[in-house]
């Protein structure tokens, strides 16, 4: 594919800067190109150690819902997510993939002197070399709320199938929305306006949970890398608030009907925890998960381990997780649109395969992610196929 059929959409995840969406999409289609979606956050709102973060979490909800859409269209779409000031990394990030367009939304307004304006999209005119297409919405902007509401997310993009996945446990930090209380809930997920027995309630809940005490599991909808609270808002709520870092939970997965990609990707992760057990790690690309088995079943060998269950527990807390974090400390995720830590951690197993065979020895997982992060420049060079 040609870098220069690229179409760059920054988004900032509200309602008002959908309005490019369509615009964006019809460029798509009548040029054949690809959509790249971009949303930038500031860098405080990453964890410095590589966990993720809620801010994040929503990032990637949103950007994975709506190309689940556009590629349910027939559209191809990708989402990446930047860190920094957001005019330059627009600029930045069109010129390293070689943007044939920007497609900006304005809050221009007829009558307004332009040097009043200030905004990111006169940065963006100022210093992007591409061409640059403006839309302007025809409404001001509403207010973002802190919890998403699964109803309007799963709203935007269109019909959606559901599976049950069964219990399993939550990084509290991806759970970003609710259902059908997202207007009413502060970003504590707690009611904005509290009552006697809210309030009450809630303090109950916080003490057994400090002291603990087995809780009932919530009950939450999973759409794209996000989590929504069907029931148990007061135990997410006592739950952040005590910092546990994750929350046992019965959850039902949507997947956008028409989008292949997704349904093929769910087929085999389901497939995959049935083999091994493990219920923490999602991959964007399907191909990712046999091979994934296959380093489980490899490392198994190697430790003596008897069972592949057993294996693939030690597999997940010895070799997945710590690289998972080193891959993100990295930021390799942005030299991959699109991918997750588990497609890249294929990527480092087959540098370590290929350089075992030239050199005869054993690379150590910490110095292979150290040699994949050194070897890739730009966006550009790391857009290649994962081996075969």
């Amino acid at each position: 594919m040609d870098d220069s059929r690229i179409i760059l959409v920054p988004l900032d995840l509200s309602p008002l800067g959908e309005v490019k969406l369509p615009v964006a999409e019809e460029e798509a289609r009548a040029h054949g190109w690809e959509l790249l979606l971009l949303h930038v956050l500031p860098t405080r709102a990453m964890d410095p150690t590589g966990a993720v973060t809620s801010p994040e979490a929503r990032a990637r909800t949103y950007l994975d819902g709506v190309t689940s859409r556009l590629r349910a269209d027939g559209v191809r779409a990708r989402g990446v997510i930047r860190t920094g000031p957001v005019a330059a990394t627009i600029v930045a990030e069109a010129h390293e993939i070689g943007a044939a367009m920007i497609v900006l939304g304005t809050t221009m307004r007829s009558g307004l002197p332009r040097a009043l304006l200030g905004s990111v999209a006169d940065e963006v005119i100022r210093d992007a070399t591409c061409p640059i297409l403006l839309v302007r919405p025809d409404s001001a902007a509403p207010e973002l709320k802190p919890v998403r509401s699964f109803d309007a997310d799963a709203a935007r993009v269109g019909p959606l199938s559901q599976r049950s996945l069964g219990l399993r446990g939550v990084d509290i930090s991806r759970i970003i929305g609710s259902v059908g209380r997202a207007q009413s809930l502060g970003a504590d997920f707690r009611p904005i306006v509290r009552t006697r027995s809210d309030d009450s309630r809630y303090e109950k809940i916080r003490d057994r949970m400090e002291n603990g005490e087995p809780m009932p599991p919530v009950v939450l909808y999973k759409l794209g890398f996000g989590f929504y609270v069907l029931d148990g808002n007061h135990r997410v709520a006592a739950a952040r608030a005590l910092g546990q870092t994750e929350i046992d939970a019965e959850v039902t997965e949507f997947i956008v009907l028409g989008d292949a990609e997704a349904e093929q990707a769910f087929n085999e992760r389901r497939a995959f925890e049935h083999a091994t057990g493990i219920t923490r790690v999602e991959a964007a690309l399907p191909e990712t998960y046999r091979r994934l088995i296959q380093l489980i079943d490899e490392y198994g060998g190697v430790t003596d381990l008897e069972s592949r269950f057993e294996a693939a527990r030690v597999w997940y807390s010895q070799v997945f997780r710590p690289m998972a974090r080193r891959i993100r400390l990295h930021g390799l995720a942005e030299r991959f649109p699109g991918e997750r830590s588990a497609d890249i951690l294929v990527r480092i197993a087959e540098l370590r395969r290929q350089a075992a065979s030239e050199t005869g020895g054993d690379i150590a997982w910490p110095d292979a992610v150290d040699m994949l992060a050194a070897s890739v420049d730009s966006p550009r060079t790391a857009r290649a196929r994962l081996p075969e």
